[in-house]
């Protein structure tokens, strides 16, 4: 995982820091033991004119990053049904699961300054709205409702396709109960 063999092409590749970047938030999370939430080419630059990693490698790997961290929910589940019961959870709240959790707190969207972009803080703030949901085990916010500004040309913000595509997903998880 620290050093894998991505394949490369002249153009249209992913550009090469985009992948590291986040290939070093999933190593710093297995260091930590921590779950390493879903990730997706959907935030990943084209490099255009030079050299870049080609999709088909880095979506390859990044399946396998999926896969071992759903065997590794499993094993973790399985280990706590084992467990003994320590302590009776409030019937009328929901549980969302930890992983999910670390999902939504670590989700990086790419910046942009040009073409369709929301204004980050505007994000920013419905995602720890759902934080907070799912730490007070309470529904998630309505996010088909979610609306954001689109920034301002030349200003900056977060790519909003990769937004669109997080809060697909956001929205089709479910609390454990």
């Amino acid at each position: 995982m620290e050093n894998p063999t991505l394949t490369t092409q002249p153009q249209g590749g992913y550009v090469m820091a985009d992948v590291q970047r986040q290939l070093d938030r999933v190593l710093s999370l297995m260091r930590a033991q921590q779950p390493v939430p879903a990730i997706g080419t959907v935030g990943l630059r084209r490099a255009r004119f030079r050299e870049g990693y080609t999709p088909e490698s880095v979506t390859a790997l990044f399946d396998n990053i999926a896969e071992w961290q759903r065997q590794l929910t499993i094993q973790q589940e399985t280990r706590d049904l084992d467990a003994p019961e320590q302590q009776v959870p409030d019937r009328g709240r929901l549980t969302w699961s930890r992983q999910q959790q670390v999902w939504v707190r670590e989700i990086t969207f790419a910046a942009t300054r040009f073409g369709s972009a929301y204004e980050t803080d505007q994000v920013d703030d419905f995602l720890d709205n759902v934080l907070r949901a799912m730490g007070n085990g309470e529904p998630l916010p309505d996010i088909r409702s979610a609306q954001f500004h689109m920034s301002r040309a030349g200003r900056g913000g977060y790519d909003a396709a990769a937004v669109d595509h997080f809060l697909d997903q956001l929205e089709r998880i479910r609390p454990l109960r």
